[in-house]
């Protein structure tokens, strides 16, 4: 139906599927206008900008397509107000309610910082998962609050992992051997953010043999490490959180810095 007319129940049942599908899609509706188009009048966008239903008005209808993508993109809702017509000008109020998947915290390595950072994850509202290759640390006990744990090999599993845009990708094995092989299966993925702990040398060796094996110094540069905001964390249950209050910031776009008012 997408692309076509339709009545604005079957334009909130898509809209509605696409959320059970965890498909990125937005929802228009009509909240203020001066008789036309009228009151609760739906149009639903999806993130490839395909319509379904239609406002009435072939400009309204492109200029709060633009609208939805980026509503979609930030993740956010959001409301609208154009005008329309020249003279005389009538003014329209839209609300744009979005629908994005639930964002997936991908934690590589089963440690403590990892059991903590399944914690935080799950509390902010992702999806977690954990995969390490050691069932003893990889397991339910130790992770109950992750939503999939994952007992298997690094290179095999990360090969054909579902990574999308709503990855976010936490490297915390347990040596640099499985950082890197972890690293060579995710670099060129379109996940939303790669972070890998360690110290200082030992990132820029595994950085180092991945740029000499031929992967894109931008990619490899996309790489958050070390991994965090500079809260001054020291326990694991520290670390955990400057991890994922950088993740947190990548995705909502903020600045990192406090809120407080320095000066008067």
């Amino acid at each position: 139906m997408i692309g076509q007319k339709a009545n604005p129940r079957d334009i909130m049942q898509a809209f509605a599927e696409s959320v059970l599908r965890e498909e990125k899609a937005a929802l228009v509706t009509v909240v203020k206008s001066q008789g036309w188009p009228p009151l609760g009048a739906k149009m639903m966008v999806t993130a490839q900008g395909q319509t379904l239903g239609t406002l009435g008005d072939a400009s309204l209808e492109a200029q709060i397509a633009r609208d939805c993508l980026s509503a979609i993109e930030a993740g956010r809702p959001k409301m609208v107000t154009l005008t329309l017509g020249e003279k005389p000008q009538t003014m329209v109020e839209l609300f744009i309610e979005v629908a994005v998947p639930t964002p997936t915290l991908l934690i590589i390595g089963a440690g403590h910082v990892s059991q903590s950072l399944a914690q935080v994850g799950k509390l902010v509202g992702f999806r977690v998962v954990v995969l390490d290759d050691r069932p003893d640390v990889a397991n339910v006990e130790r992770f109950p609050e992750a939503d999939e744990v994952i007992a298997a090999d690094f290179v095999e599993t990360l090969r054909d992992y579902p990574i999308t845009d709503t990855t976010y990708v936490v490297v915390v094995t347990r040596g640099h051997r499985y950082d890197e092989q972890s690293l060579r299966q995710v670099i060129n993925s379109s996940t939303a953010y790669i972070g890998m702990i360690g110290s200082r040398r030992r990132v820029a060796t595994v950085l180092r043999h991945l740029a000499e094996e031929g992967y894109s110094p931008e990619k490899l540069r996309q790489v958050y490490s070390p991994i965090g905001l500079d809260i001054g964390g020291e326990t694991p249950e520290e670390i955990a959180l400057s991890i994922m209050a950088e993740i947190v910031q990548v995705r909502r776009g903020g600045r990192g810095q406090s809120l407080a008012i320095r000066s008067w």
